[in-house]
């Protein structure tokens, strides 16, 4: 690497945002999970900013995110479930770039279990989210209400 074997010391402090020690080496012991919550948002809250990290909202002027409220039991599941997928999406990206993040990897697994958890619970009471979760003697994807279709809901979700 670039700044190995050198006499100097250098300080690169936005390198613990990651993780990172300026040798490029994870700051966690083997036998412990890194803090999972010290740089990433909840799924929910990231979805709504549009990014999963803390410190990386930048509103444009004095606008700011819609904090959006489900007006039923459908919506608040649904929305769950948008939260996690997004949630996973965004971090597979960041991922990609930083591979030996354990942290984000170990946050990453515990949101697969939960956007699992809630595509469960959804498609429990209200049908399947996509055509291959149709189950039984019956396609009851046609049964589904589509996305066009008013509920009475928001217009968000």
């Amino acid at each position: 690497m670039l700044f190995e074997n050198n006499d100097f010391e250098l300080d690169f402090p936005f390198l613990n945002l990651v993780g990172l020690t300026t040798n490029n080496k994870i700051n966690n012991s083997p036998n412990t999970k890194p803090n999972m919550n010290s740089n990433f948002l909840t799924a929910k809250e990231g979805f709504l900013r549009g990014n999963m990290f803390k410190n990386e909202y930048k509103p444009y002027k004095n606008l700011t995110y819609i904090d959006i409220k489900p007006k039923n039991d459908r919506e608040a599941k649904l929305f769950n479930v948008m939260s996690f997928s997004f949630a996973i999406n965004d971090m597979n990206l960041y991922l990609d770039t930083h591979p030996d993040d354990t942290s984000a990897l170990y946050f990453l697994e515990e949101l697969i279990k939960e956007e699992h958890k809630a595509k469960e619970e959804y498609m429990k009471t209200y049908g399947p989210l996509t055509v291959n979760k149709t189950k039984g003697d019956k396609f009851t994807w046609l049964d589904s209400p589509w996305p066009w279709e008013d509920l009475g809901g928001s217009m968000y979700v």
